[in-house]
């Protein structure tokens, strides 16, 4: 686990993590959002991944 010496530095790290993962997020959002709209009834597989 990192250690911080301040908040401002642990709040910049989770950030930065954070935008990391945003893409395959917001990838897997309009995923499911596609599948709503075209009114599929089976469910997608969605592989979730770790992008660190």
């Amino acid at each position: 686990m990192t250690e911080f010496s301040s908040t401002e530095e642990r709040i910049a790290f989770y950030l930065k993590q954070m935008e990391k993962a945003m893409p395959e997020i917001k990838r897997q959002i309009k995923v499911y959002e596609e599948a709503i709209k075209s009114g599929k009834k089976r469910k997608n597989k969605i592989e979730i991944t770790r992008n660190v």
